[in-house]
Formats: structure tokens, sequence, C-alpha cells
């Protein structure tokens, strides 16, 4: 056999009060026992596709090569959607075929995908409803243990992907789309701080003089939550390299009444129309 990964994370909507996420590790563990199991989160709203597949996105990169990553969020299970392995550049990936690796397959280019179905790798029995124990579990065990990806089924050409808000780019400013609300009530949007950058560049706007306009509300971009005093609205760059809106040691999805697919808007200082005609411009904006 040859070594691969003994990394494994786990992303479900499974929340722990049931025993679903404990049977998945011990089915590893009969597998593969010298795996280490990750749990990135266990707490994905039920059948948030959506959801799951943001969180699986702002992980991926903070983990060594070749680590399996295995993502069950699976309204669909038991039924015509695929059970899939995906190989990128830097990881494997383990889930159903339902857009929950819409993300990472934008910005990590798929090399090689298979549909699961050598069942050689599966347990012996298969129910319906739990692929994420009958199938998911034991093929990651099986490939961070060294198992070939060929091995896995038989190789596919494309897969599901999940309909994406755009970022919308002009003179006047950016519009993007709120796209998950963490557990602190931020409402995080799809706007990475290096498509702002590219904005202020190409509109020549400082950093420091754009605004974020917010339920008809102006917020400053800072740097941390803790530039403004208790109870404040900011915007700010967070962790997931995206735009977000919050309240200092409070809720800003609560505050400003905010959910999933709202839009933030963000605006230049300057009023006065750009001495150049305007034209379409393409950032690669997602």
């Amino acid at each position: 056999m040859v070594y691969m990964s003994q990394i494994i994370t786990l992303l479900t909507d499974f929340g722990t009060e049931d025993t679903y996420v404990g049977v998945m590790k011990g089915v590893i563990a009969s597998i593969c026992p010298s795996a280490l199991v990750v749990d990135l989160t266990h707490e994905v709203p039920p059948q948030d596709v959506a959801t799951g597949a943001f969180l699986l996105d702002v992980s991926v990169d903070y983990f060594p090569q070749d680590t399996v990553h295995v993502a069950v969020v699976d309204p669909g299970v038991g039924t015509a959607r695929k059970p899939v392995a995906i190989r990128t550049e830097q990881a494997y990936y383990v889930g159903p075929d339902n857009g929950i690796f819409t993300l990472v397959l934008q910005r990590h280019r798929m090399r090689r995908a298979v549909c699961l179905d050598n069942p050689q790798y599966h347990l012996p029995e298969k129910s319906t409803t739990f692929h994420g124990r009958d199938v998911f579990a034991p093929v990651a065990a099986h490939l961070a243990c060294g198992v070939p990806f060929e091995q896995l089924g038989t190789p596919v050409s494309s897969l599901q992907r999940l309909p994406l808000p755009r970022v919308r780019v002009d003179w006047h400013g950016i519009r993007a789309t709120v796209v998950h609300i963490d557990r602190f009530g931020n409402a995080i949007t799809n706007l990475t701080r290096s498509d702002y950058e590219a904005w202020c560049r190409r509109w020549d706007v400082k950093e420091n003089l754009a605004r974020v306009e917010c339920a008809g509300v102006r917020l400053s971009i800072c740097q941390t939550y803790g530039e403004v005093p208790d109870g404040q609205p900011l915007a700010l760059f967070g962790s997931s390299k995206r735009l977000e809106v919050a309240v200092n040691r409070g809720n800003a999805a609560q505050v400003f009444r905010l959910k999933r697919g709202d839009t933030i808007r963000v605006l230049r200082q300057e009023t006065a129309p750009p001495p150049r005609p305007q034209r379409s411009l393409n950032l690669g904006l997602k």
C-alpha cells in the first residue's frame, strides 16, 4: 500500500445529540486506526448544503497536503445523487455530489473525480439513509491508509455546482451578498479582501475612505472588533478574509435583521463621477 494521508476531517449536519458522528469515527478507526480524525463541525443547519460548502471552503487551507475531507450534508441520501471522491492538488474530498464542494473547487482545480461505486471499500451492509457511515467514512479511511484513488470507483467528468451570488462592481461601489451568519451574529459576505483591494486600485479609492452601507447605516471598515465601543456596529475583513458586518460584543444579524441573501454595499466616499468614461470591467469577481 502507498502511504497518502492519515488526517481525516469531518463536516456534517448530524449534530452531537445522536450517535451518528461517533459511529462514523468507529468505522474509520476499524479500517485505519492510525488516522487522526478532526471534527470541523457537526452543527451545519440540517440539509443546508450552501452553509456546509461555505464552512468547508474557509477551513481546508489550514490542513496538511493530502488531507482527506469528508463533508456530509446529504438531503438526497439514497436517491440518484452520486457519492463521489475528488482529488485536487492539495487534498481529497469525499461526500455526496450535491454541490457541497462548489466553493473549494472554485479555488482548487479538480484533477480527478470518481463515483464511489466500488462496494469493496464500503461497509458490507449499506443502508439507504446513512451513507456517512456506510460509504463515506470507510472510503475516507481506505484513502487515508493508502488505497489508490482510482480503485474507489468509476471516473466522472463533471459535478453538481451550487448557484452562487455574484459580487457586482462599478465606480459607485460594490454590491456583496451575505452568505453566512456565524454563531456570533456576524454577517459574512462573498466579498473577499483581494477583490476589495482590486476594486480600490481600479477606481483609485483610498481604502480608509470607503464605507459599508448596511440597512441604511454607513459603517467604517475596521481592522478588529474592538476598534469601536461595545454595542456599536462596524465592518471588517474577518478571519475568513471576507467582508463582514459585526457589532462589538453584540449580534449584527439581530440588530440589522440580516439574513443570508441580503445585500451589503461598499461605497466610495467621493460623489463626483470619474474623469474617464465608464466601461464594463471584469476583475474575476465571483
